[in-house]
């Protein structure tokens, strides 16, 4: 997903006053895994490039943080992987 689209789907996601913020978060984590998914891919396979895989992470990180949510990872208590 190019991080133009991120982007703009955080800022839609971030401005909707209709949800509540434990929707804002349940939707930036579906994001934040679906970006996760392309990365392992992406490390997995030669035809798909991440060029900007890990600047679309971080935005949604920063858009959670916004809201204080700090989610749990797997990379926090185990072994690095993707």
């Amino acid at each position: 997903m190019p991080s133009q689209d991120v982007k703009a789907k955080i800022e839609v996601i971030m401005s909707d006053a209709s949800l509540s913020v434990d929707d804002k978060v349940r939707r930036l984590e579906r994001m934040y895994q679906d970006v996760r998914e392309e990365m392992r891919a992406a490390t997995e396979s030669s035809m798909v490039t991440d060029d900007d895989i890990g600047d679309e992470l971080q935005d949604i990180e920063k858009a959670l943080d916004k809201l204080n949510h700090h989610p749990d990872s797997i990379e926090d208590s185990g072994a690095a992987t993707l």
